[in-house]
């Protein structure tokens, strides 16, 4: 097996697990098994390790000696500098973006799809699904500002701020991504370079605001993946 098939399977494993926190199947805290995903997986533990070390230096995974790996947990003061980042990093997204359909007449069509998804998901209960969706949509927007700095500086931050909202949502708050992405992206088409870093920046304030720090019942056990 050369380098390229080495590092492609470590990929698809990071993406496997970026998946699993979409999906919400994957917790704050949970244990990650190398043999058993390896098994899962059917691939080398060397392979899985590798991926996991990746990940870890993204942030989404923690290691301590001898105990192994686990997704890690997200602090109230990390949320929230993981929404400040993202702010600044997906404001230079949308400016790139916007100013690439003002010259380009970008082909949003893709974009606006993701969104139709998002809705048909959220409106039909499929509440993983939709997670999943909205993050895409996120991820997608960056893909269109072919700025690979910025798309890789981003990748790790959506996984994580699924993470803070499991651990902080609060089930009571209705909050429905799809339609602050279809204004986000009117903006864009209206080439307002300032308005549509603000529509972003509103949403992003929003995501973080229907967090609640003060819940009291927060699970704080660790689970193995797989078990």
């Amino acid at each position: 097996m050369d380098k390229k098939d080495l590092f492609t399977l470590e990929d698809n494993i990071v993406n496997f697990i970026f998946d699993a926190i979409f999906t919400k199947n994957l917790q704050p805290g949970t244990k990650l098994s190398e043999s058993v995903l390896a098994k899962e997986l059917n691939t080398s533990r060397d392979v899985v390790r590798k991926a996991f070390s990746k990940l870890q230096t993204m942030g989404i995974l923690s290691y301590k000696k001898n105990q192994g790996f686990n997704v890690v947990w997200i602090s109230e003061e990390n949320a929230k500098d993981i929404f400040t980042t993202r702010k600044i990093i997906e404001a230079g997204i949308v400016e790139i973006v916007t100013k690439r359909h003002s010259k380009e007449n970008l082909d949003l069509s893709s974009i606006l799809e993701n969104i139709d998804t998002e809705e048909y998901l959220k409106l039909s209960n499929r509440n993983g699904e939709y997670v999943k969706s909205s993050c895409d949509f996120h991820l997608n927007l960056a893909a269109l500002s072919e700025n690979e700095f910025l798309i890789n500086a981003l990748k790790p931050l959506i996984p994580l701020s699924i993470l803070a909202a499991l651990i902080y949502e609060d089930e009571n708050t209705e909050f429905s991504s799809y339609d602050e992405h279809r204004v986000l992206i009117e903006t864009i088409q209206s080439n307002n370079v300032t308005n549509a870093k603000n529509v972003m920046s509103e949403h992003l304030d929003h995501c973080l605001n229907v967090l609640d720090f003060d819940l009291d019942t927060i699970n704080k056990k660790n689970k193995f993946l797989f078990a």
